[in-house]
């Protein structure tokens, strides 16, 4: 299973959703709810606000994009009250400096110069198609006017073989390759983003091409990857403390304490996601240190 691209937002999450969810979609609450007690919300809040402070300020020529202050859930499912709750906290940061501006404005224009070229070389040949398929689809209505379907259904093997010579035209030569090449460059380097979830149950890398890295706070496990098989240049990190253990798909599943309450931090995953790069430095800028000292001894 591979962990999607990444959230964003803050991400304070309703626990009454989230232990549904991990039910069944369509689990019914039979223990009713609760509201969280103040004390409950208290814990929550001093997690995300630590979470919050030991995630980086933005680069020069970056915006943080999301930046709410952490909420914690207000009331919640008994019938889940005492398995880990899970929440968490994220922040996205969005290129800002005019030079890269200028570079996707420019990546644009020539994407699109390539295609228009490319569709004026072929729209002579398609039209010539066009052409010929007008003239069957009159020749096929005047049999079916005279009421010789035969002869009008024969046409339909005409008209597809001209169908499948305009798709033939439509996909020949290299531009739709080359266009996406340039897209991909001048949009590459422009979000960032760092999540972090508080008893996420389960978690698995995004990339295949994961290699160990070292960081601070004496992770159960460090690792990152690089450009993904879209071919968009974008790597990604994971950083798991807590205790975990291997699942038969290869990710890893938090390990639950029974000494340690459901609203505490059994475990936290902390998810990176930028260009390949600059996956680097953006690991570098977060308190790993802290963010340890959030899970529950």
């Amino acid at each position: 299973m591979k962990i999607a691209r990444f959230f964003s937002g803050s991400m304070s999450l309703c626990l009454l959703a989230l232990f549904a969810h991990e039910a069944g979609a369509d689990s019914v609450c039979y223990a009713g709810t609760r509201d969280t007690t103040a004390s409950e919300r208290a814990n929550m809040m001093r997690i995300l606000e630590a979470v919050r402070q030991a995630l980086p300020p933005a680069p020069a020529g970056w915006v943080i994009v999301n930046d709410d202050p952490p909420s914690v859930p207000q009331n919640l499912c008994m019938d889940f009250e005492r398995k880990p709750w899970s929440y968490g906290y994220s922040r996205t940061f969005r290129r800002a400096d005019p030079a890269k501006q200028a570079e996707m404005e420019a990546g644009t224009r020539a994407a699109a110069e390539i295609m228009k070229a490319d569709q004026a070389k072929k729209q002579p040949r398609l039209d010539a198609l066009q052409a010929k398929s007008e003239v069957l689809v009159k020749q096929q209505i005047a049999f079916m006017e005279k009421g010789d379907m035969p002869r009008a259904l024969a046409l339909n093997e005409q008209m597809a073989v001209l169908q499948e010579q305009g798709k033939t035209i439509m996909e020949e030569g290299d531009a739709e390759e080359r266009m996406q090449a340039i897209m991909k460059e001048a949009m590459r380097d422009i979000e960032i983003g760092i999540s972090v979830r508080v008893n996420s149950g389960s978690e698995s890398p995004a990339g295949d091409d994961s290699t160990a890295i070292t960081v601070a706070g004496s992770p159960h496990a460090a690792y990152r990857w690089n450009s993904r098989d879209d071919g968009s240049h974008q790597g990604g990190a994971m950083v798991l403390f807590g205790q975990w253990r291997t699942l038969s798909h290869g990710g890893r599943g938090m390990v639950v304490r029974s000494h340690v309450p459901a609203n505490f931090a059994h475990g936290i995953a902390v998810s990176v996601d930028a260009d390949e790069k600059r996956l680097a430095s953006v690991i570098e800028s977060i308190d790993f240190a802290a963010l340890a000292k959030v899970v529950a001894p």
